[in-house]
């Protein structure tokens, strides 16, 4: 009796190994990708990477899609096909369509894909150039086969240049429900699609649209930002008119801009945020003060004295922080999230429903006042 015992023990042991999977026999998704399908509604793109071997080096990464009219049917269909099973524990990138943003057709799918899963909370959020798989195929690189940089980009971008809004999709369903402020998404896109007029209608800047005028590893760049009022993406802004808007919301931490000054002579200043912006807002009326730190490239060449050329900086950054402004409200959009600040002087979250909010914010005037103190010293970007 106890050596058949014995022999069934073993046998339930060696059958739960029998059925558990190794490590190399799963492909973990670092990307999903939305976009509007051809014969179904959406077409779902992962970008997967499969260990093969002990190094975090030595993986194989690869596309895949389907069509289907939810995620879940997509995941279904893609796990059936695919030789490893699928695992979204390393997920960090949602990517939206541009086609499905326009039109605000991304709200039902995600609701229903991701609305009660926490792990989606904290993914990163883009829109991306159609078709998402370009844009996944162009991050491949033998020259970092973990996809770190996938993980990282637009952080990286955000910290280092500014030139990116970093948005959650966390952050991006709260613009979406409350409405006290509008999402400002990175935007993705490969490098051949070449520039794109931004909002403002100014001229286009290298950073606008996923396109950066260089040549590297990477065949996708991460560039400038997808502008939404609600759930529908309204614009694109370049990369120095997100670093403007990032300035007034506070979320700027510094990056580069260039000037010429009045004879002609062109200036590069790197800014730093000194505190958070002052912004103050009711009714129709509204203010926001942001304090600056600048390094100047080579100060000792430039004609002007250091108090005109302080006063000359945060005239211009003032008045270009308008014009981005009057450009965002021409759509409706408060990327700027001075309904953040109108909200604050209700008690309830029904008096701020019930407040139309929608037509002050249009005819909304906002005095910007930028203070700059020009550093005597220069920053470490790796102490940052």
């Amino acid at each position: 009796m106890r050596r058949r015992c014995l022999i069934l023990l073993c046998l339930l042991l060696f059958g739960g190994c029998m059925q558990s999977k190794n490590i190399d026999e799963y492909a973990y998704v670092l990307n999903v990708g939305v976009e509007r399908g051809s014969t179904m509604p959406y077409l779902v793109t992962m970008l997967v990477s499969v260990p093969n071997g002990s190094e975090e080096t030595k993986v194989e990464n690869r596309v895949i899609s389907a069509e289907a009219r939810s995620f879940s049917e997509a995941y279904e269909t893609l796990n059936a096909v695919y030789p490893s099973r699928l695992s979204f524990s390393r997920t960090s990138l949602l990517a939206i369509g541009e086609d499905l943003a326009k039109n605000g057709e991304q709200t039902a799918f995600l609701d229903f894909a991701f609305g009660k899963a926490d792990l989606w909370q904290n993914l990163r959020i883009v829109v991306s150039k159609d078709p998402i798989r370009e844009v996944f195929e162009g991050w491949i690189s033998d020259g970092d086969p973990s996809l770190r940089k996938i993980k990282t980009a637009a952080g990286e971008l955000m910290r280092a240049s500014g030139t990116a809004a970093d948005t959650g999709y966390g952050t991006y369903r709260e613009a979406v429900s409350d409405k006290r402020f509008d999402a400002m998404l990175a935007y993705a896109g490969a490098t051949e699609y070449g520039l794109t007029e931004d909002l403002v209608g100014n001229e286009a800047y290298p950073e606008t649209g996923g396109s950066l005028l260089t040549e590297s590893i990477l065949k996708t760049s991460i560039a400038g930002s997808a502008v939404f009022r609600g759930d529908r993406m309204v614009g694109i802004l370049d990369g120095r008119h997100t670093m403007e808007v990032l300035m007034a919301t506070g979320a700027f931490k510094r990056g580069e801009m260039r000037f010429v000054l009045p004879d002609g002579q062109p200036v590069t200043a790197a800014f730093y945020r000194v505190r958070a912006p002052k912004r103050r807002g009711r009714g129709t009326q509204a203010s926001a003060e942001l304090f600056l730190e600048a390094d100047l490239l080579a100060p000792e060449t430039l004609s002007m004295e250091s108090d005109a050329l302080k006063s000359f900086l945060e005239k211009q950054l003032e008045a270009e922080l308008s014009t981005v402004f009057r450009a965002l409200q021409r759509v409706g959009s408060d990327a700027m999230g001075f309904g953040s600040v109108q909200a604050k002087r209700f008690r309830s979250a029904e008096e701020w429903e019930a407040y139309d909010w929608d037509a002050d914010y249009r005819a909304m005037t906002v005095a910007f006042r930028v203070n700059v103190m020009i550093s005597q010293r220069p920053h470490d970007p790796g102490t940052e």
